[in-house]
């Protein structure tokens, strides 16, 4: 892995609220993460695809999409346990409030591109799928500086023009997932236990604390941690 430093984050002094919560944060964006990883793209330039990390520490991966509520015990938690979770948005939320998301940067955890508008990719023309990755991936470099290296595809749904796509936006791996998080359930998708390198996934929605929560305990039980996912990337 190597490392490089990143542009200084865009200031702002705004305190913004959304129809569900309110959150006031600091009025200084954090740094996005100054690491960067070298490219693991196909001989063709496409992103790789993951639902799983192949791992043999006892790690999970937290991931959190959209950002619909926006929770502030959900960042006071993560923030607390230093869970370097890794947020899939989209425009729209990320617009209403970055200084609600950019706390997870001050743990080590990422921010990446979901879309901008959340649409099914499978079947998609190459050129649309570029332009809803490709623009929220600078939307996120527009607010903070740098982006991270991954692309989570809305509803799971992808197909190869997504991985190129991907590739030619500077994304290195579509990230799909094998375990959720639900309505403070831990679903291992009938799976006994914790296995390293399992990915979940979960949204900003109003069960999602209930969601921590749970994962908390569950990890607790079996001995897991969060682990960071830029960090366990193939190579």
């Amino acid at each position: 892995m190597t490392t490089s430093s990143t542009p200084s984050p865009t200031s702002t002094t705004t305190t913004t609220s959304t129809s569900t919560t309110t959150s006031t944060t600091t009025s200084t964006l954090p740094p996005f993460p100054s690491y960067s990883i070298a490219p693991v793209r196909t001989a063709d330039g496409s992103a790789v695809k993951i639902s799983k990390v192949d791992t043999t520490d006892k790690v999970v991966f937290l991931t959190i999409d959209d950002g619909i509520v926006k929770d502030p015990r959900v960042m006071e938690f993560l923030v607390d346990r230093r869970w370097p979770a890794t947020l899939f948005l989209v425009s729209g939320e990320l617009k209403k409030d970055p200084l609600y998301f950019a706390q997870i940067l001050t743990v080590g955890g990422n921010i990446s591109s979901h879309t901008l508008s959340h649409p099914k990719m499978n079947g998609m023309d190459y050129d649309e799928q570029r332009r809803q990755i490709c623009g929220m991936k600078g939307l996120i470099e527009q607010t903070f500086g740098s982006a991270g290296h991954l692309f989570r595809p809305p509803y799971g749904s992808w197909d190869d023009n997504t991985l190129k796509a991907a590739g030619s936006c500077g994304i290195n791996v579509v990230v799909t997932w094998n375990s959720e998080l639900w309505e403070g359930n831990v679903d291992l998708a009938h799976r006994p236990a914790l296995q390293p390198g399992d990915v979940f996934l979960t949204h900003f929605r109003n069960d999602l604390y209930d969601n921590l929560l749970a994962l908390e305990a569950r990890m607790a039980a079996e001995g897991f941690t969060v682990g960071n996912l830029e960090d366990y990337l193939p190579d």
